[in-house]
């Protein structure tokens, strides 16, 4: 076998797992433009790899290169393949951002929440081209040990390839260049949040003042996580009764009909929602947060979550928490223990409520209704047995279905004991309730969970909202409630900054939906998306 005809079929061992993984996503999913894209990257970038391993002449150094190199490729191309046939979409730097945030527990649910025997299948088989791929490919090397291909030659094909990849824009679709790049763009991200946290509790919020200085008060922000407003019974157009103790008291309870979230995904939105940033203004994310708000209008200001802390670093959420006066990270547990339920919230709420201090406002960030469904909530909590009403038949949807529905009425069950401890306290106060995100639970499509703001459904952006207030809140201030009212929750720091009687320079009225000069703005999703179109 001649030199080139070497080359060639070590070319071959690269094409083969590219067309594997090529076919097992057309089997499977449409044919898309972005498909055709990935396949020519896949293509090219198997090239530069070869002409890379080509450039060092000594023949243990190659064979070691092309090892490392093909198992490298074929980890990437196994990788992209799964989140292509999972959520349809590309591999990109937003969902590796979701992957160094997320902590071991939820990976390790997210996994067992998905895998089927088509993947199970996917990956022995890539798993057996990749051995093959490395024993013919250290077959083919034996009989190119005499050659030298002029270097200058390979670093002009090299060059040629990436400036290909980049000028036609292929390389987004590259899945080692979106690996190697977000780090950098995380770790900047994460410089930017170092205004938040620990050492930055108080903000630069300009002419503050606050409307009551005398009256003892108690505010309660919960943010939920994952609730589909479909699966949220309060709004009385799902066929099970998953929240029967808020129905009890609808009559107290203002119901926001009309709320999305700006994001599908928990760090984008929350970094948002929890600051001063908005799709209008996305760099006030880092100019101040609702609990560096609270802090200098001189509240005690609690963090209570039953999130975990850490991913691989802290993340965002983390950074914004940890500006409380006082925090608590429930959700502390390893891969192999079971995360708590969100009643374990509960003693630190009250010990909160107990605690010194006449102004006070204490967030509540919930597992909710987080993947996997079923761990949400206890045996005896397990109330849904039977066969959801569901157009979607395949796999374990019905199962999905029913565990997400416990899992909601479990969280019915919570927000109605938070309400009623804090009607218990007979202050000035209020209850605030929203999710972070939507989640699709074989509603409008044959699937759930969410994606990362990619073949969203309308259902990862629609969440539930809701407000109840007290008797001595409502003999001070009258809120103006139109339940109908168009809103995204980007603007969440000037309504509660409303209803909380905080005003300051930063703060605009008409982003409250709480205020009579609210005005309805476009709801610009996905980057330049109008949501009231995309969606009508």
């Amino acid at each position: 076998m001649n030199n080139f005809n070497s080359i060639k079929s070590i070319f071959s061992q690269f094409l083969i797992p590219i067309f594997f993984a090529f076919i097992f996503v057309i089997f499977f999913n449409a044919i898309k433009p972005l498909l055709i894209y990935n396949l020519i990257e896949n293509i090219l970038f198997s090239a530069l790899i070869i002409s890379f391993c080509f450039f060092f002449h000594k023949i243990k150094t190659r064979r070691f290169l092309f090892l490392v190199l093909t198992i490298f490729f074929n980890f990437f191309l196994i990788f992209e393949t799964l989140y292509y046939y999972l959520f349809e979409a590309i591999l990109s730097s937003s969902a590796i951002f979701i992957l160094i945030e997320s902590n071991n527990s939820e990976i390790t649910e997210f996994i067992s929440s998905h895998i089927d025997v088509k993947i199970i299948s996917f990956l022995v088989f890539s798993f057996l081209i990749t051995i093959y791929s490395v024993y013919k490919i250290f077959k083919y090397l034996k009989f190119t040990t005499d050659l030298k291909i002029n270097r200058f030659t390979l670093f002009e094909i090299i060059l040629n390839i990436y400036f290909v990849l980049k000028l036609t824009g292929f390389i987004i679709y590259n899945g080692p260049y979106i690996v190697l790049k977000t780090p950098l763009n995380y770790l900047s991200e994460i410089n930017k949040f170092k205004v938040y946290g620990n050492e930055h509790k108080m903000g630069n919020f300009t002419n503050l003042t606050i409307s009551n200085n005398h009256e003892d008060e108690l505010f309660v922000i919960v943010v939920g996580e994952s609730t589909n407003k479909k699966h949220f019974n309060l709004y009385g157009d799902y066929h099970r009764e998953t929240t029967p103790l808020l129905n009890d008291i609808k009559e107290e309870l203002s119901v926001f009909n009309n709320v999305i979230s700006p994001h599908t995904y928990t760090i984008a939105s929350l970094s948002k929602v929890l600051t001063l940033g908005n799709y209008e203004n996305p760099e006030k994310i880092y100019q101040g947060s609702v609990l560096q708000l609270f802090n200098q209008a001189d509240f005690q200001t609690y963090w209570i979550s039953n999130q975990r802390p850490i991913g691989m670093m802290d993340t965002h959420i983390t950074k914004i928490g940890m500006g409380a006066n006082k925090y608590v990270f429930l959700n502390t547990k390893h891969t192999n223990d079971n995360t708590n339920f969100d009643n374990l919230l509960l003693k630190p709420f009250n010990d909160a409520i107990n605690d010194t201090g006449s102004k006070k406002v204490i967030f509540l960030h919930l597992l909710g209704t987080h993947m996997d469904y079923k761990m949400r909530y206890g045996k005896n909590d397990e109330y849904f047995k039977d066969t959801p009403s569901s157009e979607f038949k395949s796999g374990n949807a019905s199962s999905i279905i029913n565990a997400y529905d416990n899992a909601v009425r479990y969280n019915d069950k919570l927000l109605r004991e938070i309400i009623e401890t804090v009607r218990n306290q007979q202050l000035k106060s209020y209850v605030f309730f929203f999710s972070d995100h939507g989640q699709e639970v074989y509603d409008d499509a044959d699937f759930f969970g969410h994606t990362i703001d990619q073949n969203t459904t309308k259902n990862m952006f629609e969440i539930p909202m809701f407000i109840w207030t007290s008797d001595k809140y409502n003999k001070n201030k009258v809120l103006n409630f139109n339940s109908d009212n168009k809103y995204m929750t980007d603007d969440f720091i000037h309504s509660i900054a409303d209803i909380s009687g905080i005003r300051c320079s930063e703060i605009d009225s008409t982003r409250s939906i709480f205020n009579k000069n609210f005005k309805a703005r476009k709801r610009i999703i996905l980057d330049s998306v109008d949501y009231d179109i995309f969606f009508k």
